[in-house]
Parts: structure tokens; C-alpha cells; sequence
């Protein structure tokens, strides 16, 4: 029982950590973001032969390689500065100039977030990714699996029965 309490809570960690990507955006594409605010109101939108909840105003950014990433309250946006310090964070507004950065974080609304565009280096945005999360957890359970059947084989072989392989009258 302490085995299957140990591996469930070891895969809720590694489930709930998860694994991100993280894709470099170019400092022009912040001005996508200017005037984007979250109402926290859910619009249905048709996908395919079921509906899912889709924040209302939803922003395309596109990466150095040209992709496009969605942008809402769940996306965490990166904003590096002079020698490497960033500053990371999931905004409920943001507004952009052709001078500043400002943004409502999610985690302080109270403490707003004000960046010259001209100290930041470059920007990115993370995006977590299922596929990911479920081979690392995998990988890790598989591992742990393994190496409790390896330690159980090499206890029982040592549990003192003679193993001579004859019978005893």
C-alpha cells in the first residue's frame, strides 16, 4: 500500500510541475498586445464536434520562426532585461506603447508592472505542453517501478531458504 501511496504522489508532482516550452518572441510583437485586457468571461467556440470555454480576447503572437501562440491570462510572458534579468508573469491587462510596457500582473493586481520598452533585450512566452508532462512522468514511474522490482529480486534471493535445489525428507 506504501508503495502505490508513494508512486501516485510521485506522479502528482511531476503532473503538477509539468513541463514547458519556452519560445523566444520578437520585441516588436509586444505591440500585438496593447489595449488586452481579461474579463474572465468564457465565449463557446465550435471545435470540431464539441465546444470548449475560449478566454474572449485571445492574442496571437509570432515567434522568431514565424509561429503563433495564443496569449491570455494562462501564458506566462517574459520580459528579459540588461544582464539577463527577467521578469516573468501572466497578466489580467497590458498595454504598450511606443516607450513602455505595462502590464496588471495576475499574481499582484495591486502592484502594476511598468518596463521601458528600451531595457528590454527580448521577450518569450511559455506554453505548457501535455506531451511532455506525460513522458517525464512516465519515464519517472517506469524508472521508479524498475528499480523497486530489481531491489525486490535481489532481497528474495537472499532470503536464506539454502537455494541448493534439493529436497529435504
Amino acid at each position: 500500500m506504501r508503495l502505490r501511496a508513494s508512486l501516485t504522489i510521485l506522479a502528482l508532482l511531476s503532473t503538477s510541475t509539468g513541463c514547458t516550452t519556452t519560445y523566444n518572441i520578437p520585441k516588436s510583437e509586444l505591440a500585438q498586445l496593447d489595449g488586452w485586457k481579461d474579463d474572465r468571461n468564457s465565449l463557446l467556440e465550435d471545435v470540431g464536434a464539441s465546444l470548449r470555454g475560449e478566454r474572449k480576447d485571445v492574442r496571437e503572437l509570432l515567434d522568431d520562426e514565424g509561429r503563433a501562440h495564443k496569449f491570455n491570462a494562462d501564458t506566462p510572458l517574459i520580459l528579459v532585461r540588461p544582464q539577463g534579468k527577467a521578469l516573468e508573469s501572466k497578466y489580467l491587462q497590458v498595454d504598450v506603447d511606443a516607450v513602455e510596457f505595462r502590464g496588471i500582473p495576475v499574481e499582484r493586481p495591486g502592484r502594476p508592472v511598468r518596463v521601458a520598452l528600451g531595457e528590454v533585450e527580448r521577450a518569450a512566452v511559455r506554453e505548457f505542453s501535455w506531451g511532455k508532462t506525460v513522458l517525464l512522468t512516465g519515464g519517472i514511474v517506469l524508472g521508479a517501478l524498475s528499480s523497486l522490482i530489481a531491489v525486490g529480486l535481489i532481497v528474495g534471493d537472499g532470503d536464506g531458504s539454502g537455494g541448493g535445489g534439493g529436497f529435504d525428507d
